[in-house]
């Protein structure tokens, strides 16, 4: 059964090399994150999304076959972490990230569509 999450939330990947990832939509291994506002949610998910990018959280990888990342030590980095940052440079940079996340968002669109256009015009000419 799926629970339901009514706060703030968002999940990060807990087994696998990309341990850490943040993730929109629940899976089979993941942690689920719950925040306090809109604005705690998305200054955590760009600050795990950003530790995940440099690989932070792989030196905190246990497992000899599938690598996965314990609770506590997710927390213990994601808390020095935010102890570290300069809230007002960081915020700039997640209005930064969130502005490119869209824009990639855009061209994906945008290039499923040339591929769907792509079949329709193959499909046209090998009927």
């Amino acid at each position: 059964m799926e629970n339901s999450y009514t706060e703030y939330h968002f999940f990060i990947l807990s087994k696998g090399l990309n341990s850490g990832k943040p993730l929109d939509m629940p899976c089979p291994n993941c942690f689920v994150l719950l925040a306090k506002s809109e604005e705690e949610r998305n200054q955590l998910y760009w600050l795990c999304f950003g530790l995940w990018q440099r690989n932070f959280f792989h030196p905190f990888l246990t497992g000899s076959v599938i690598p996965f990342i314990r609770l506590e030590d997710l927390k213990a980095v994601i808390n020095e972490t935010l102890s570290k940052i300069d809230d007002h440079d960081f915020n700039k940079s997640i209005d930064v990230m969130q502005s490119l996340q869209k824009h990639q968002e855009g061209i994906v669109r945008q290039l499923e569509l040339i591929k769907q256009a792509k079949k329709a015009l193959m499909y046209k000419i090998l009927k």
